[in-house]
C-alpha cells in the first residue's frame, strides 16, 4: 500500500516535470521566433515565411506521382564563349 502511493507521487512529480519543461521550451521557442522577427524588421528586411511544404502536403496522395518529377522539354542551349575581366586599379 504506502509502495503504491510513493510510486504513485513519483509518477505525478514526474509527469509535472516533463510539461514543465515541454512548456519551458515552447517559451524559449517563441521567444526565439519573435526576437529573429524584430531583428530582421530592425535590419529592413521582410521576414519570408515559407508554406509551400504545407501545400505539397495537403495535395498529395498516397501512390500517385507527383507532375513536377516528369523531365519538362528543354529549350535551345546557347554556348557563350567566357572572357576574362581585368581587375581596376584601386581608387584613392
Amino acid at each position: 500500500m504506502f509502495a503504491a502511493l510513493i510510486n504513485f507521487v513519483v509518477r505525478v512529480v514526474l509527469t509535472l516535470a516533463t510539461v514543465v519543461l515541454v512548456l519551458a521550451l515552447m517559451g524559449v521557442a517563441v521567444v526565439t521566433m519573435i526576437g529573429l522577427l524584430i531583428w530582421s524588421l530592425l535590419r529592413g528586411r521582410r521576414p519570408v515565411l515559407d508554406t509551400s511544404g504545407f501545400a505539397r502536403a495537403r495535395s498529395y496522395r498516397p501512390g500517385q506521382r507527383a507532375a513536377s518529377t516528369t523531365p519538362k522539354p528543354v529549350g535551345e542551349v546557347i554556348d557563350i564563349e567566357a572572357r576574362e575581366v581585368p581587375n581596376k586599379p584601386p581608387q584613392a
